[in-house]
């Protein structure tokens, strides 16, 4: 991947990652359920952005990272448990550090 497009993949990513992490926050606040199913849609198709942003073009430490922090997240929406909600926080924070360096 050249340069330009890495660069242009990691931005994508950065506010693909971001957005997740907003909707992520309101959703661990918010206690409708309208609004809990329309976060969730949000989350979802960041995540989707972010997974296929990875497979075309960012690192394989990043890959790596990225895939942790998908399954963090199918098992936050699982269980709700707050030790998932906190590893999906660390390591969706431990990419965005990684993509941003």
């Amino acid at each position: 991947v050249s340069t330009d497009k890495y660069e242009a993949y990691r931005n994508d990513f950065i506010k693909s990652s971001n957005l997740f992490q907003e909707a992520l926050n309101d959703y661990t606040k918010t206690t409708e359920y309208h609004k809990k199913e329309q976060l969730k849609k949000t989350m979802d198709e960041a995540m989707k952005i972010m997974n296929q942003i990875v497979k075309a073009g960012l690192k394989k430490s990043e890959q790596t990272k990225e895939k942790k922090v998908s399954k963090d997240y199918t098992n936050y929406m699982k269980d709700g448990n707050s030790q998932n909600l906190k590893n999906l926080n660390d390591d969706l924070d431990d990419l965005q550090k990684s993509i941003k360096h």
